[in-house]
């Protein structure tokens, strides 16, 4: 039946006189009517004339197994393209570093590399399974792509990177504007651009398409050629970079027992202080007693020298990386093996920095 009785006595009086349907539609959109209600009624009509229910098409008009489907594609499009970025970001500023910010972040950017790794390793192979699910039940029933859930999801990832696309081109032109247009920042705003320009190209092309079928499968694969061949080499890139796992436990080893030596340092400072400028005749004198390797559980050296020199030693499994030349030195720096630092208890300790590793 259709919502309103009069749309149903318009059309069939006006049947009745002959009129043709495109001009009914054709009029009664014009005073407002939808399209929609408009051929409800007529099928009411001719269901009547001729006593035959009218068929309806299986799996017609959006389904939660859509909604499935689109929101885990653009969640997944999402989060690799954000890992991508993020990987890219991390690579281009081990290579092209700049003086004016932190010159030396090894450590802390290991961690966002496994991070990115992580990310890409999970999300693009299931964005590009799911992809293809999609594409293929879209091949085999061309009105899915006419779905509202698709078309709504496709604008909001348009909307987002368009607007991500135009901020960066802004964020570019400023750099250039004040003079600080470095070739760090012209990698990665590249990079940005890439991205978030193949993602609208890509997703505003496939709003285009109707019911006429996926006209182009080709243009599906050279995306997934282009996206696959990308994540592949900045991933190998970032194993590259990062090394083996085993290598990376090792060096956060290393980096515990400087934070460790770091804290004795402090307790041997603080000794000196509250026992009339004397050091601590053993490391068993020192506040919380003594500290262990945090693999070997073997307590660190402590040697007192002549006044208030001392040092600390420790044994490490690899070498710390070296800082840039344009850096200040650090005085934890140390080879593979046996380290012994020289420090003294009256000049302020150095903090050991975060990025030696």
């Amino acid at each position: 039946m259709s919502e309103d009785p009069r749309i149903a006595t318009f059309l069939e009086e006006s049947q009745a006189a002959g009129i043709p349907h495109a001009s009914l539609v054709g009029m009664l959109s014009a005073y407002g009517w939808r399209e929609k209600d408009i051929y409800r009624a007529l099928g009411d009509h001719y269901r009547k004339l001729t006593g035959i229910e009218i068929p309806l098409r299986s799996g017609a008009g959006a389904s939660a197994k859509d909604a499935f489907f689109y929101l885990l594609i653009f969640s997944t499009l999402a989060t690799w393209t954000i890992g991508l970025g993020s990987l890219a970001f991390q690579l281009i500023d081990r290579w092209l570093s700049d003086p004016l910010f932190s010159p030396y972040q090894g450590g802390l950017s290991n961690y966002e590399i496994t991070w990115s790794l992580a990310a890409l390793i999970v999300a693009f192979p299931l964005y590009l399974l799911i992809s293809r699910t999609v594409l293929r039940e879209a091949a085999a029933d061309p009105y899915k792509l006419d779905s509202s859930i698709r078309k709504w999801l496709t604008y909001m990832a348009l909307v987002i990177a368009a607007s991500v696309f135009m901020g960066d081109l802004i964020c570019a032109l400023a750099f250039l504007l004040r003079g600080e247009l470095t070739s760090r920042f012209v990698a990665k705003s590249l990079v940005v651009l890439m991205l978030s320009g193949g993602v609208f190209c890509y997703y505003f092309g496939g709003l285009r398409k109707t019911e006429a079928v996926i006209a182009g499968p080709s243009r599906d694969k050279l995306m997934a050629g282009l996206s696959s061949a990308a994540v592949v080499l900045v991933m190998i890139l970032g194993f590259w970079q990062l090394g083996e796992p085993s290598g990376q436990r090792q060096m956060r080893a290393d980096a515990q027992r400087v934070q460790e030596l770091y804290r004795l340092s402090q307790q041997v400072e603080f000794y000196w202080k509250s026992h009339s400028l004397q050091l601590p005749p053993s490391i068993n004198e020192l506040r919380g007693g003594p500290r262990l390797d945090p693999i070997t559980h073997s307590p660190y050296e402590y040697r007192p020298g002549a006044g208030s020199s001392y040092e600390l030693c420790a044994v490490f499994a690899r070498a710390s990386q070296q800082a840039p030349a344009n850096s200040a030195p650090d005085s934890w720096a140390h080879p593979a093996g046996h380290q012994c630092f020289p420090l003294d208890a009256v000049a302020t300790t150095q903090y050991p920095a975060q990025t030696m590793y």
